[in-house]
């Protein structure tokens, strides 16, 4: 059977259960099988006894109850395809999962939830918010079962059935893990060939390529791109700050990497601010936010009004040539736009030395991290049987089976090896480096928050450049204050390194 995590760890419960119904050696009715007999029956005993083991352990699942809980909002196909995938896990397993879906306030309910020891059995976040609930102690370690086999996956470890790069990330340390990711959202450019040829553009790969294009956009009289930022959900100014900052500091992560594994981690950003490595008031970070500003000027003039399904449903309308999206949103924009015009999607132009001597010469992944994660919670090491039915849950959701599901009904990119992306999704296929250094995402809403009301004041003219840096210079010296008393890091205890 698939479940061989869930039948080891239930083993010594459902013994009786499996020799009242003939699980093992017998054939159902206490009595052993002659050897004359054992070619010509082996086939029927095997299907009975896996009948029966099956009917054993669905028995004996009929009294566990999950409670399951992830963050879909409000999308209707994304319930109802989650829905489906629960109740066909129902019958597979008879295992009951009482699903709470939380369309508002998700990280605020579960909170408080595990603040009253009533967190669920089972439940998703991203990459950021898992790793800091590990940390204070919510969530069981997946470490040893990074080792093993999946139940819905086999052939080689559970983390081999990963990218590399994804497995890398959901190590904390060596021995950490706090869940398993099936899928990503990628964030891409989307753009209007139609309109791009009409203005006789090129789809760019460069920065430089990038502003030549917007240029002949607007002399065109088209409006180049749909920039949302009217608020810190709209995303499309943390994310390409991220990326911009990213590829002008190629060597940031090695100065900030502590650990080896490749990424800056919190304490690690902490540590590389306090000993002035990182510094937001530096030429290569300044020079990124003066090409944000050059690029500005081929945004809507709302901008700063301007939310992210708003500047969606001009390009799907054809008002604006580009906007950034997420690969969720394809289904809606091929749905609306049809055959009105020609679309494609590119991920966010290389910076060259043709546009700064700080380039990397490498484009820098928006999302493409594992940001549907699954994890358990720990406190089910006290009851193995309920523990071993929330691992065969977390095996299943990440199984290839179901992440091809999602990614058929709402393009979530799936993080399986051995799932193959449709034609429709290969604009999608991660070709950048990843977020090595989360500026500006991976520390807090509230440093989200400054960065993003700095930068309305900053694009508009309230601030110049270097007022700017320093407005986030000292929006991290706020933010990154807290988060030292938070966790205890200082100078003399190295920042928990």
């Amino acid at each position: 059977m698939k479940r061989k995590m869930l039948n080891s760890l239930l083993c010594a419960t459902i013994t009786v259960s499996m020799l009242l119904t003939g699980c093992g050696n017998g054939n159902g009715n206490g009595e052993t099988s002659t050897p004359d007999n054992t070619q010509a029956e082996a086939p029927d005993n095997t299907k009975e006894e896996s009948g029966n083991e099956q009917a054993a352990e669905e028995t004996q699942n009929s009294d566990i109850t999950l409670i399951f809980a992830q963050d879909l909002g409000i999308d209707e196909t994304a319930n109802n395809i989650t829905n489906e995938i629960l109740q066909a896990y129902q019958e597979k397993t008879g295992v009951t999962i009482q699903f709470e879906n939380q369309p508002t306030d998700y990280r605020t309910w579960l909170t408080t939830q595990f603040t009253a020891k009533q967190g669920p059995d089972v439940y998703s976040g991203i990459l950021y918010d898992m790793s800091s609930d590990y940390e204070a102690g919510y969530l069981y370690n997946f470490a040893e079962l990074y080792q093993q086999e999946s139940a819905y996956d086999p052939g080689k470890p559970w983390k081999d059935t990963l990218p590399e790069s994804i497995s890398e990330r959901m190590y904390i340390t060596e021995n950490d893990v706090p869940g398993y990711p099936s899928s990503t959202s990628v964030v891409r450019i989307f753009y209007n060939k139609t309109l791009f040829d009409a203005a006789g553009a090129a789809i760019p790969t460069t920065w430089a390529e990038f502003m030549d294009a917007c240029a002949k956009l607007k002399e065109a009289g088209t409006t180049p791109f749909g920039f949302p930022n009217a608020s810190k959900d709209d995303l499309s100014w943390l994310w390409f700050n991220n990326s911009i900052c990213s590829q002008l500091n190629g060597d940031m992560t090695s100065k900030l990497d502590i650990s080896g594994n490749g990424y800056a981690e919190l304490n690690e950003i902490v540590k590389g601010f306090d000993d002035g490595t990182l510094n937001f008031t530096s030429d290569q970070m300044k020079q990124s936010y003066e090409l944000m500003k050059e690029f500005s000027e081929y945004w809507t003039s709302d901008y700063n009004g301007l939310d992210q399904a708003s500047a969606i449903d001009m390009f799907i309308r054809g008002e604006v040539a580009m906007v950034q999206a997420m690969s969720t949103n394809l289904t809606s924009i091929a749905a609306n736009v049809g055959d009105s015009f020609e679309y494609g999607v590119m991920p966010i132009p290389v910076i060259t030395d043709e546009t700064s001597e700080y380039a990397m010469g490498q484009s820098v992944i928006l999302g493409g991290q594992p940001d549907i994660i699954y994890g358990a919670n720990k406190a089910l090491e006290s009851d193995p049987a309920k523990l071993a039915a929330a691992i065969d849950f977390v095996q299943y959701m990440s199984s290839p089976e179901v992440q091809t599901q999602y990614m058929e009904a709402i393009n979530r990119i799936p993080l399986a090896t051995s799932t193959e992306l449709p034609e429709r999704l290969s604009g999608f296929i991660i070709t950048e480096d990843a977020l090595r250094v989360p500026y500006y995402t991976g520390i807090s809403g509230e440093l989200r928050d400054f960065f993003c009301r700095g930068g309305q004041l900053y694009l508009e003219g309230s601030y110049s450049t270097d007022e700017f840096a320093q407005y986030v210079q000292e929006s991290f010296v706020t933010v990154l204050d807290k988060i030292k008393i938070e966790n205890d890091w200082n100078a003399e205890n190295n920042y928990g390194l």
